[in-house]
């Protein structure tokens, strides 16, 4: 692969992460909201949580018409690598922390959701339906 498509790549990725960075920061109030039981501010966090994760989707899908347009070969390495493939050549290994940092981030998001939703709704949450 290319050092412009890594870089691109990287980019998108970087996206990622921002807007990853704005979800986790209305997760984490709406996680405050709910320990304070304050319903005015989590019906309002839970509505603007929306467009940042809509964002995310975007950058997401946008990334994945990327892979689309690539060379076989060079879309089954950018696969690896997104997925959270280790890096073969220095020039991929930027791609790769970023790609380490978003899924960490993604983790991080993930349990404080699992947190308030089990908070929130207790047995009806949709973590505890799908264990």
């Amino acid at each position: 692969m290319d050092g412009r498509t890594l870089d691109e790549l990287f980019l998108k990725q970087r996206q990622l992460y921002v807007r990853l960075v704005e979800f986790e920061d209305l997760t984490m109030q709406l996680a405050n909201a709910v320990d304070r039981r304050d319903e005015v501010s989590v019906q309002m966090l839970l509505d603007m949580r929306e467009e940042p994760a809509h964002r995310l989707q975007e950058v997401d899908q946008g990334l994945r018409r990327r892979l689309l347009e690539l060379p076989e070969e060079d879309a089954i390495r950018a696969r690896e690598i997104l997925e959270g493939g280790a890096h073969r050549e220095p020039a991929e290994e930027r791609l790769c922390q970023q790609v380490s940092q978003n899924k960490r981030l993604i983790e991080r998001c993930v349990e404080l959701d699992k947190r308030i939703s089990l908070r929130m709704d207790g047995a009806r949450s949709i973590y505890s339906k799908y264990r």
